[in-house]
């Protein structure tokens, strides 16, 4: 009876150690196979389900990669197209201060640029009239004045960002101190106020995304909310904050972002 319950397993050694005999019962062997399968099935369902998982991880990082590629390519077509407007709007500056006339390529970028134009529907005329007040308002709002007469000691330099120790957004100019320091070109006043780097500062606004900052200054003429000119005197030189000898530190910023000062400044 017992040879039709148990199963002998017997082990016999190639040297002369002791053969082995071990008796399982059927009902060990089941339950050993059964939980040999359930492992088998557990493994092979756990390398699937994650093998899934791997495959779409990879998806994902590399839709992360073309998506973070076409934005990079996005912007720089976008930087491409604002420095083009850039260039043309300097040039319609030059021609304004000139005065040229303004060729119909000119007068319709102004145009585009104008939100009365855009949205005028009450005939050409009345867009003409918008499209001109815009025009000169744009040409006033771009920052072409050097804010003082003198030697630039260091140059715009923004290459590496902000952790590269040649970092420097703007352009400094050397003066004597307490000259005044005038606005590149009309604007509000966004901020007149003491900065632990640019000592006595003014940051104005010109509309159209510009923006300028004169840093450094012995003195502020104008404060939060100032409308100012093309020429206006806004502060003196002077050698507050972080600086080692009487300069403007002066910045302009486009959309935000720093931007060559001389790409604007008439020499």
């Amino acid at each position: 009876m017992s040879g039709h319950k148990h199963l002998s397993v017997i082990i016999v050694p190639h040297d002369d150690s002791k053969t082995r005999n071990y008796r399982l019962s059927y009902r060990m062997v089941y339950l050993l196979a059964t939980l040999v399968g359930v492992v088998a099935l557990a493994l092979i369902v756990f390398v699937v389900s994650n093998g899934q998982l791997i495959v779409a991880a990879e998806r994902t990082a590399f839709l992360d990669r073309e998506n973070a590629r076409l934005r990079t390519q996005v912007a720089q077509v976008d930087s491409l197209k604002l420095e083009l407007i850039n260039l043309h709007a300097l040039s319609i500056q030059i021609k304004g201060m000139l005065g040229v006339e303004l060729s119909p390529a000119d007068s319709l970028l102004v145009a585009n640029l104008s939100p009365d134009a855009r949205s005028s529907s009450n005939g050409e005329e009345e867009v003409d009239v918008a499209g001109a007040e815009e025009q000169q308002q744009m040409l006033e709002a771009l920052p072409s004045m050097w804010p003082v007469n003198g030697y630039v000691t260091r140059e715009f330099h923004i290459t590496g960002g902000e952790t590269n120790p040649r970092f420097h957004p703007g352009i400094d100019i050397a003066a004597d101190r307490n000259t005044p320091i005038r606005a590149a070109a009309d604007g509000v006043v966004e901020s007149s106020y003491f900065d632990e780097t640019l000592g006595w500062m003014v940051k104005i606004d010109h509309g159209y995304a510009f923006h300028t900052v004169y840093g450094h200054n012995t003195r502020n003429l104008v404060e939060h909310g100032d409308r100012v000119t093309r020429g206006t005197t806004i502060a003196f030189v002077g050698n507050t904050g972080k600086s080692t000898a009487p300069h403007v530190h002066f910045e302009v910023r486009k959309n935000g972002v720093p931007v060559d000062p001389r790409a604007y400044l008439l020499h």
